[in-house]
């Protein structure tokens, strides 16, 4: 932002001073450091749209959980019905406390890792979704419309994935035969940093903050070729907050869910998992 302020010159600083208050922040990562088959979009969704996804899965995670925690959180609204908000509000500010929601712990008391398959994500809501709240929320299908266009192809399904402030995912490597050949990832709410580690020794990384209302999209070998996570806190400022991602990928066959026995696979290879952050 300095060495553009120089270019325009002490004249026109007022240009500069607007691109600032408009959000315009420096990435990590550029375009030139990514990867074969790694794409990123680090505004392509506005404030408004931003809030519609996220009171929609909100919503959609919400109504599974108990009567205790639904009648919780309509009490904690309730008491900040004088704090209206608006579309121009930042979608981080449609999270209730973090103790309103039934998060899923890691750890059992015998120490051995529960939850999200082989335990790399930690404190968590999360859902498979078979439909979205359309009748629901106003602007969502035009919005879904615009999230779905990026996918590469039309056989997917959708997992909204909500993490604590205290949440995040520690590296892994998806299972081949259970995800696909690409994934996409639409980020809300608090922004965090998202790391990329080649498997090979002495391999490239590379990593960027991940916005609200950011996308990407991984395909092919760099879905399996690389470790990715998600830390507890942003690159610069080291604040944590709720993040909700929406990951899209191939809709997987059925048998890919199955061990030779014909049950169900609930375990992963360590280090390997079926979700993505």
């Amino acid at each position: 932002m300095a060495a553009l302020c120089r270019l325009i010159g002490s004249s026109r600083m007022g240009i500069c001073r607007l691109l600032k208050n408009s959000g315009y922040h420096h990435h990590h990562s550029t375009v030139h450091q990514f990867p074969d088959g790694f794409s990123y979009w680090p505004n392509y969704f506005t404030n408004k749209e931003q809030r519609t996804l996220l009171s929609a899965s909100l919503y959609k995670l919400d109504s599974s959980e108990t009567r205790q925690s639904r009648v919780k959180r309509k009490e904690y609204w309730k008491s900040r019905s004088n704090d209206d908000q608006t579309e121009l509000d930042p979608p981080a500010t449609l999270f209730a406390p973090d103790d309103m929601y039934e998060f899923q712990e890691v750890r059992t008391t015998s120490g051995f890792p529960k939850g999200h398959f082989d335990g790399v994500i930690h404190h968590y809501r999360e859902m498979h979704l078979s439909s979205w709240p359309i009748d629901k929320f106003c602007d969502l299908k035009s919005v879904l419309d615009r999230l779905y266009s990026l996918c590469p192809t039309q056989d997917v399904q959708t997992h909204i994935l909500h993490l604590a402030s205290h949440g995040e995912i520690l590296p892994h490597v998806d299972n081949t035969s259970a995800s696909g050949r690409w994934i996409l990832g639409v980020s809300l709410g608090h922004e965090r940093v998202l790391k990329m580690r080649e498997e090979s020794q002495d391999g490239h990384e590379f990593s960027l903050t991940l916005p609200s209302g950011s996308v990407y999209l991984q395909r092919d070998d760099i879905r399996y070729s690389y470790l990715h996570s998600i830390s507890k806190n942003t690159q610069e400022s080291g604040v944590v907050g709720q993040r909700l991602s929406i990951m899209i990928r191939v809709s997987p066959s059925p048998m890919s869910w199955l061990n030779p026995q014909g049950f169900l696979t609930l375990m992963t290879v360590p280090g390997s998992m079926t979700c993505n952050p």
